[in-house]
Parts: structure tokens; C-alpha cells; sequence
């Protein structure tokens, strides 16, 4: 037995000791695994598996074949059509990803929680507040926990270094920005100088402030920076997170997104080991693996930690053809204060020794 499936026997027996609860282990530890080794002791004949997003669900399916698990009492749900099943009643609730969770779908949740007494919380990444929040919403306290840097430390995931690139907005290219052609910095300043004044007036500045994200979204600057990380890693496989499908499909290399007419097979090879590299959009950040990989770029990143973290851990898995590997994670910035701001809350889970600050003056 492996330490790695001794630690899933440790938090699979933790839970069963209360049959309800959150564990709540590192990204790429195997939290499928640590849940078959509980259906297995529990042997319940109905159960629920709610999931974000659909390739989840094949995560699971694809694991239960692996382990032999016959899966065909289970029903599988979405998080967003949870409320469809919160009337039935289950010998076992699985909720993965359950900090993922949105207002309503926690409500649902609540509801489905209320009749079902054996409840399984699943999650990766998780601060603070969410945590507190799912205790006060759901009643459901983390029961076990499995941090990444312990997981490094016992060798069940590879270690990792962040480098942040940080480089200034465009002054050079003209955007249309109404009726008047403008840079990117010239917008960014002009919507910030905005956002600042109703702030003095104590006035609505939420639409300005997405105005003001999306300009970082599409930012040239950055769109730029990518490029020329992607050029000098050329043969090697990166995986690109960007929060745009227009960046995303003019980096010179494939893209996935939902507005993709053909990209599915792109995104599964890729996942499988094809190709070097590719650029997604709110796409395979949880639940999908990719082999093998050790370099992530990220052109966009918001200041929510966990979904920073479930990107960085896309590329922290164990691959025993490559004992040495060590991941390698790219996030390109602005060096406005505002996404450095986002940035300094986004990195909340990860070892400030590895991270280090590379200051671009002119994009190559």
C-alpha cells in the first residue's frame, strides 16, 4: 500500500466515524478514490453525486471503472440542477467541488440535507469564509484535512514554483472605446479616475468596475506576454487559463471554450497527452487531468483563492515516469494596483518562498 492510499483508507475511516461532514484534501490527492473506499464500507444502495460541471461527472465514471465500483445505483446531478433531486432521499449525499457552491444552489442543498442523513462534502481549495459559510448554511464542518503542503512534503503531489510576470498596460495600440479610439491604459486610468470620484459620492460603481476587469481581461499587454512565454516553451505542454474566448483564440495556439464548434476532441486529446498547447476559458480548472503536465500559464485570474488554486494544481500531479518533475506556474499581471490587489488575495493558499516577482518593462 502506498502512502497515498493509506492517507485515502486515514480520511475515508475519519468520515465514517459520523457519516456527514467535509473532507477537505489538496487538489490531485484523490478525492474520488477516498470516496469508493467509503461507498465500499458503506454499501449503500442509493446515492447522489452532485458535480459543477459535467467532465466531473466522467472523472467519476472513469474512476469507478478503474476500482471496479458498480456505479449504476448512483444518480448524477449537476450543482445547478440539484434542486431537482432535493426531495428524494439518498443512502448517501456527495457533493463535489462544494465550494463551488452559489447562494441558491446551497439552498437546495439545504433542502436535500434536511431528509438525507449521510452527507459527503468534497473540496480541494477553501477559505476561511467559505468554510464558515457552508458551517452556518449547511451544518457541515470540515472532518479531515489534507493540505497541499503536506501532500508535497509526503511526495503524493510534486512540489511547484509561481512566477508572476508583471508588466504594464498598453500605451501604443488604439481600442475603440465608444466613439473615440483610446489605449488600454488611457481606458483603465479614465474608468478608474471615474470609479474613484462616485466612490467619493458615495455612489454605484459596480458596472465601472467590470468595465474596468474587462479591460485586464482583453489587455494587449498581456495577451502579448503570454505569446512570448508560449514561444519559449514551444515543444513543451502548457496549459493557458485566460478569461476571454477572443485571448483565448488568438494566442496562436488551440482553444476550448463554450463557444467552441469543434474543440471537444481538441480538449480531450490534450488531457490525454497530445499537443503541446492549449488555451481554455472557464473550462478545465476541477476535475480533469492532464498527462502529463507541469507548466500553467495564466493570462487572467480573478482574487477568488480557490479558483486560482484548483488552476495551479491542474499541473501538481505525481507522474512516476518523471520522479523529479516540479511544476512550473506562470501568472501574467498588470502592474496596476487593482490586479495586484486581486492577485495578493488569489495566492492566499500557496508558500510565498515560492513565489517570485519578474517586473517587464517591454514585452519581447
Amino acid at each position: 500500500m502506498t502512502l497515498r492510499d493509506q492517507r485515502q483508507k486515514e480520511f475515508a475511516d475519519m468520515w465514517l466515524k459520523n457519516k456527514r461532514g467535509i473532507l477537505y484534501l489538496c487538489p490531485r490527492f484523490g478525492k474520488i478514490y477516498t470516496s469508493i473506499n467509503i461507498l465500499e464500507e458503506l454499501k449503500p444502495k442509493k446515492i447522489l453525486i452532485a458535480y459543477p460541471d459535467k467532465k466531473i461527472e466522467e472523472s467519476w465514471k472513469q474512476d469507478f471503472e478503474a476500482r471496479s465500483y458498480r456505479h449504476s445505483n448512483i444518480t448524477y446531478t449537476t450543482h445547478l440542477s440539484m434542486w431537482k433531486v432535493k426531495d428524494e432521499q439518498f443512502d448517501i449525499v456527495i457533493i463535489d467541488e462544494i465550494h463551488l457552491l452559489s447562494e441558491a444552489q446551497i439552498q437546495a442543498a439545504r433542502d436535500l440535507i434536511r431528509i438525507n442523513k449521510n452527507v459527503l462534502g468534497l473540496t480541494g481549495t477553501m477559505t476561511t469564509a467559505t468554510e464558515s459559510v457552508l458551517d452556518m448554511d449547511l451544518d457541515l464542518q470540515v472532518i479531515a484535512q489534507y493540505p497541499i503542503e503536506q501532500a508535497i512534503a509526503e511526495g503524493v503531489i510534486v512540489d511547484y514554483q509561481i512566477t508572476v510576470i508583471k508588466v504594464p498596460l498598453d500605451t501604443t495600440a488604439l481600442i475603440k472605446n465608444k466613439n473615440k479610439m483610446q489605449t488600454e491604459k488611457r481606458m483603465f486610468d479614465a474608468t478608474s479616475w471615474v470609479i474613484d470620484q462616485l466612490e467619493r459620492e458615495g455612489r454605484n460603481t459596480m458596472m465601472l468596475r467590470l468595465k474596468r476587469m474587462r479591460i485586464i481581461q482583453n489587455s494587449i499587454a498581456k495577451q502579448r506576454m503570454t505569446r512570448a512565454v508560449l514561444s519559449k516553451y514551444a515543444n513543451e505542454r502548457i496549459l493557458v487559463f485566460c478569461g476571454t474566448t477572443d485571448i483565448a483564440d488568438n494566442l496562436g495556439i488551440p482553444s476550448y471554450h463554450s463557444k467552441s464548434k469543434d474543440g471537444k476532441d481538441v480538449f480531450e486529446n490534450f488531457a490525454n497527452g497530445e499537443g503541446n498547447h492549449l488555451a481554455v476559458v472557464k473550462i478545465g480548472n476541477t476535475g480533469v487531468s492532464y498527462k502529463p503536465l507541469n507548466k500553467v500559464v495564466l493570462n487572467y485570474f480573478d482574487s477568488n483563492a480557490e479558483n486560482l488554486a484548483q488552476k495551479v494544481n491542474r499541473c501538481m500531479a505525481m507522474e512516476y515516469n518523471n520522479p523529479d518533475k516540479k511544476a512550473q506556474i506562470y501568472i501574467i499581471c498588470t502592474n496596476e494596483p487593482v490586479e495586484e490587489k486581486w492577485l495578493k488575495k488569489a495566492l492566499e493558499f500557496f508558500d510565498n518562498d515560492k513565489i517570485k516577482f519578474v517586473n517587464i518593462d517591454k514585452i519581447p
